[in-house]
Protein backbone atom coordinates (compact mmCIF):
# COMPACT_ATOMS: atom_id res chain seq x y z
CA UNK A 1 0.00 0.00 0.00
CA UNK A 2 1.52 3.32 -1.10
CA UNK A 3 1.58 6.65 0.62
CA UNK A 4 -0.10 8.28 -2.38
CA UNK A 5 -3.00 5.81 -2.20
CA UNK A 6 -3.43 6.54 1.48
CA UNK A 7 -3.52 10.25 0.87
CA UNK A 8 -6.00 10.06 -2.00
CA UNK A 9 -8.21 7.52 -0.28
CA UNK A 10 -8.20 9.46 2.96
CA UNK A 11 -9.04 12.69 1.12
CA UNK A 12 -11.97 11.13 -0.70
CA UNK A 13 -13.33 9.65 2.54
CA UNK A 14 -13.03 13.00 4.29
CA UNK A 15 -14.74 14.80 1.39
CA UNK A 16 -17.54 12.25 1.38
CA UNK A 17 -18.06 12.67 5.11
CA UNK A 18 -18.20 16.45 4.71
CA UNK A 19 -20.79 16.13 1.96
CA UNK A 20 -22.94 13.94 4.20
CA UNK A 21 -22.65 16.34 7.14
CA UNK A 22 -23.45 19.38 4.99
CA UNK A 23 -26.45 17.65 3.47
CA UNK A 24 -27.78 16.64 6.88
CA UNK A 25 -27.38 20.20 8.20
CA UNK A 26 -29.08 21.70 5.15
CA UNK A 27 -31.96 19.26 5.50
CA UNK A 28 -32.32 20.06 9.20
CA UNK A 29 -32.27 23.80 8.55
CA UNK A 30 -34.86 23.42 5.81
CA UNK A 31 -37.08 21.39 8.12
CA UNK A 32 -36.81 23.94 10.95
CA UNK A 33 -37.57 26.79 8.55
CA UNK A 34 -40.59 24.96 7.16
CA UNK A 35 -41.96 24.29 10.65
CA UNK A 36 -41.53 27.94 11.59
CA UNK A 37 -43.22 29.14 8.42
CA UNK A 38 -46.07 26.71 8.95
CA UNK A 39 -46.56 27.86 12.53
CA UNK A 40 -46.63 31.50 11.44
CA UNK A 41 -49.08 30.72 8.65
CA UNK A 42 -51.36 28.90 11.11
CA UNK A 43 -51.28 31.86 13.50
CA UNK A 44 -52.12 34.31 10.73
CA UNK A 45 -54.97 32.11 9.54
CA UNK A 46 -56.39 31.96 13.07
CA UNK A 47 -56.35 35.76 13.57
CA UNK A 48 -59.90 37.03 14.26
CA UNK A 49 -61.58 38.85 11.40
CA UNK A 50 -62.88 42.42 11.63
CA UNK A 51 -66.67 42.27 11.37
CA UNK A 52 -69.08 45.21 11.09
CA UNK A 53 -72.76 45.80 10.46
CA UNK A 54 -75.66 48.14 11.14
CA UNK A 55 -75.18 47.67 14.87
CA UNK A 56 -71.50 48.59 15.02
CA UNK A 57 -68.09 47.01 14.47
CA UNK A 58 -65.65 44.58 16.08
CA UNK A 59 -62.17 45.46 14.84
CA UNK A 60 -58.98 43.48 15.52
CA UNK A 61 -55.37 44.58 15.04
CA UNK A 62 -53.05 41.54 14.85
CA UNK A 63 -49.93 43.73 15.00
CA UNK A 64 -50.76 45.23 18.39
CA UNK A 65 -52.94 42.29 19.49
CA UNK A 66 -55.78 44.64 20.44
CA UNK A 67 -59.47 44.74 19.69
CA UNK A 68 -62.01 47.55 19.45
CA UNK A 69 -65.75 47.03 19.93
CA UNK A 70 -67.98 49.98 19.01
CA UNK A 71 -71.70 50.61 18.57
CA UNK A 72 -73.09 52.34 15.52
CA UNK A 73 -73.82 56.08 16.03
CA UNK A 74 -77.56 55.38 16.22
CA UNK A 75 -77.22 52.68 18.88
CA UNK A 76 -74.60 54.74 20.71
CA UNK A 77 -77.17 57.54 21.09
CA UNK A 78 -79.74 55.10 22.46
CA UNK A 79 -77.10 53.75 24.85
CA UNK A 80 -76.23 57.22 26.14
CA UNK A 81 -79.91 58.06 26.55
CA UNK A 82 -80.56 54.90 28.56
CA UNK A 83 -77.56 55.53 30.80
CA UNK A 84 -78.62 59.15 31.35
CA UNK A 85 -82.21 58.23 32.24
CA UNK A 86 -81.09 55.50 34.60
CA UNK A 87 -79.10 58.02 36.59
CA UNK A 88 -82.06 60.39 36.69
CA UNK A 89 -84.50 57.75 37.91
CA UNK A 90 -81.99 56.39 40.39
CA UNK A 91 -81.38 59.86 41.80
CA UNK A 92 -85.10 60.45 42.26
CA UNK A 93 -85.55 57.11 43.96
CA UNK A 94 -82.74 57.79 46.43
CA UNK A 95 -84.60 60.88 47.76
CA UNK A 96 -87.09 58.44 49.25
CA UNK A 97 -85.03 55.27 49.67
CA UNK A 98 -82.47 56.97 51.93
CA UNK A 99 -85.23 57.93 54.42
CA UNK A 100 -87.14 55.72 56.80
CA UNK A 101 -90.48 54.62 55.30
CA UNK A 102 -92.58 57.07 57.35
CA UNK A 103 -90.38 60.04 56.51
CA UNK A 104 -90.53 58.99 52.84
CA UNK A 105 -94.34 58.89 53.09
CA UNK A 106 -94.47 62.36 54.66
CA UNK A 107 -92.20 63.72 51.92
CA UNK A 108 -94.50 62.26 49.28
CA UNK A 109 -97.49 63.93 51.00
CA UNK A 110 -95.74 67.30 51.18
CA UNK A 111 -94.89 67.09 47.49
CA UNK A 112 -98.52 66.34 46.61
CA UNK A 113 -100.10 68.95 48.87
CA UNK A 114 -99.57 71.96 46.54
CA UNK A 115 -101.78 70.23 43.95
CA UNK A 116 -104.65 70.04 46.52
CA UNK A 117 -104.03 73.34 48.25
CA UNK A 118 -105.66 75.38 45.50
CA UNK A 119 -108.85 73.31 45.65
CA UNK A 120 -108.98 73.53 49.45
CA UNK A 121 -108.57 77.33 49.36
CA UNK A 122 -111.32 77.56 46.73
CA UNK A 123 -113.72 75.60 48.97
CA UNK A 124 -113.01 77.96 51.88
CA UNK A 125 -113.52 81.05 49.70
CA UNK A 126 -116.78 79.69 48.26
CA UNK A 127 -118.12 78.95 51.75
CA UNK A 128 -117.21 82.39 53.08
CA UNK A 129 -118.82 84.06 50.05
CA UNK A 130 -122.01 82.05 50.52
CA UNK A 131 -122.13 82.76 54.27
CA UNK A 132 -121.52 86.45 53.65
CA UNK A 133 -124.34 86.55 51.10
CA UNK A 134 -126.60 84.83 53.60
CA UNK A 135 -125.55 87.14 56.41
CA UNK A 136 -124.25 84.17 58.37
CA UNK A 137 -120.52 84.88 58.21
CA UNK A 138 -119.24 85.00 61.81
CA UNK A 139 -122.48 83.65 63.17
CA UNK A 140 -122.70 80.46 65.16
CA UNK A 141 -124.19 78.60 62.24
CA UNK A 142 -121.63 79.99 59.87
CA UNK A 143 -118.77 79.03 62.16
CA UNK A 144 -120.24 75.54 62.44
CA UNK A 145 -120.24 75.22 58.64
CA UNK A 146 -116.65 76.46 58.48
CA UNK A 147 -115.53 73.93 61.12
CA UNK A 148 -117.25 71.16 59.17
CA UNK A 149 -115.43 72.20 56.03
CA UNK A 150 -112.07 72.27 57.83
CA UNK A 151 -112.75 68.85 59.34
CA UNK A 152 -113.55 67.49 55.88
CA UNK A 153 -110.39 69.05 54.48
CA UNK A 154 -108.36 67.66 57.43
CA UNK A 155 -109.80 64.17 56.94
CA UNK A 156 -108.89 64.29 53.27
CA UNK A 157 -105.35 65.39 54.16
CA UNK A 158 -105.04 62.59 56.73
CA UNK A 159 -106.06 60.02 54.13
CA UNK A 160 -103.51 61.36 51.69
CA UNK A 161 -100.85 61.38 54.42
CA UNK A 162 -101.61 57.75 55.30
CA UNK A 163 -101.59 56.81 51.63
CA UNK A 164 -98.27 58.62 51.20
CA UNK A 165 -96.45 55.73 52.90
CA UNK A 166 -97.50 53.06 50.40
CA UNK A 167 -97.36 55.47 47.47
CA UNK A 168 -93.80 56.46 48.35
CA UNK A 169 -92.75 52.82 48.41
CA UNK A 170 -94.53 52.21 45.11
CA UNK A 171 -92.79 55.23 43.61
CA UNK A 172 -89.41 53.93 44.77
CA UNK A 173 -90.12 50.57 43.13
CA UNK A 174 -91.27 52.27 39.93
CA UNK A 175 -88.22 54.53 39.70
CA UNK A 176 -85.80 51.69 40.47
CA UNK A 177 -87.62 49.52 37.93
CA UNK A 178 -87.16 52.18 35.26
CA UNK A 179 -83.50 52.51 36.19
CA UNK A 180 -83.09 48.74 35.96
CA UNK A 181 -84.85 48.68 32.59
CA UNK A 182 -82.60 51.38 31.15
CA UNK A 183 -79.47 49.69 32.48
CA UNK A 184 -80.68 46.41 30.98
CA UNK A 185 -81.23 48.12 27.63
CA UNK A 186 -77.75 49.67 27.72
CA UNK A 187 -76.17 46.35 28.64
CA UNK A 188 -78.01 44.50 25.89
CA UNK A 189 -76.79 47.06 23.32
CA UNK A 190 -73.19 46.33 24.29
CA UNK A 191 -73.81 42.72 23.27
CA UNK A 192 -74.23 43.75 19.61
CA UNK A 193 -70.53 44.39 18.82
CA UNK A 194 -69.63 41.49 21.10
CA UNK A 195 -71.57 39.15 18.81
CA UNK A 196 -69.66 40.61 15.85
CA UNK A 197 -66.44 39.86 17.72
CA UNK A 198 -67.51 36.26 18.30
CA UNK A 199 -68.32 35.92 14.60
CA UNK A 200 -64.92 37.31 13.61
CA UNK A 201 -63.19 35.04 16.06
CA UNK A 202 -65.16 32.06 14.79
CA UNK A 203 -64.17 32.74 11.17
CA UNK A 204 -60.51 33.05 12.11
CA UNK A 205 -60.70 30.01 14.36
CA UNK A 206 -62.25 27.83 11.64
CA UNK A 207 -59.64 28.91 9.13
CA UNK A 208 -56.92 28.34 11.69
CA UNK A 209 -58.10 24.77 12.32
CA UNK A 210 -58.19 24.10 8.59
CA UNK A 211 -54.76 25.66 8.18
CA UNK A 212 -53.27 23.59 11.01
CA UNK A 213 -54.57 20.37 9.50
CA UNK A 214 -53.24 21.19 6.04
CA UNK A 215 -49.92 22.51 7.31
CA UNK A 216 -49.43 19.44 9.49
CA UNK A 217 -49.63 17.28 6.37
CA UNK A 218 -47.30 19.68 4.58
CA UNK A 219 -44.82 19.49 7.46
CA UNK A 220 -44.79 15.69 7.28
CA UNK A 221 -44.16 15.83 3.55
CA UNK A 222 -41.34 18.33 4.02
CA UNK A 223 -39.82 16.16 6.73
CA UNK A 224 -39.90 13.13 4.46
CA UNK A 225 -38.36 15.16 1.63
CA UNK A 226 -35.60 16.46 3.91
CA UNK A 227 -34.81 12.93 5.06
CA UNK A 228 -34.63 11.73 1.47
CA UNK A 229 -32.50 14.70 0.46
CA UNK A 230 -30.07 13.92 3.24
CA UNK A 231 -29.85 10.28 2.17
CA UNK A 232 -28.72 10.93 -1.43
CA UNK A 233 -25.57 12.89 -0.55
CA UNK A 234 -24.92 10.22 2.08
CA UNK A 235 -25.03 7.54 -0.62
CA UNK A 236 -22.70 9.62 -2.76
CA UNK A 237 -20.29 10.04 0.16
CA UNK A 238 -20.34 6.28 0.74
CA UNK A 239 -19.38 5.77 -2.90
CA UNK A 240 -16.49 8.21 -2.54
CA UNK A 241 -15.36 6.46 0.63
CA UNK A 242 -15.42 3.07 -1.14
CA UNK A 243 -13.55 4.55 -4.08
CA UNK A 244 -10.94 5.88 -1.66
CA UNK A 245 -10.44 2.44 -0.22
CA UNK A 246 -10.00 0.97 -3.73
CA UNK A 247 -7.47 3.65 -4.57
CA UNK A 248 -5.56 3.03 -1.39
CA UNK A 249 -5.40 -0.62 -2.19
CA UNK A 250 -4.44 -0.28 -5.86
CA UNK A 251 -2.13 2.73 -6.10
CA UNK A 252 1.54 1.72 -5.69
Amino acid sequence: MSLIGDIIGGGLQLYGSKLAADAAQDAARAQVAAVGQNAQAALEAATPYTVGGLGGIAEFDPDTQTGLLALSPELANIYQGAIGRSGLFGGQAMKYAEMDPFAAGDLFYQQQQPYFQEEEDRLRTDLETRLLAQGRLGSTGGQRDQRALEEAIGASQAKRRDAGFSKAQALISTLLGREKGDLGLATSLLDVPLQYAKLGRGIGGDLGATARAGLASQAEAEKAFATTAAAYPGLFSQGLSALGKDIRGSVV
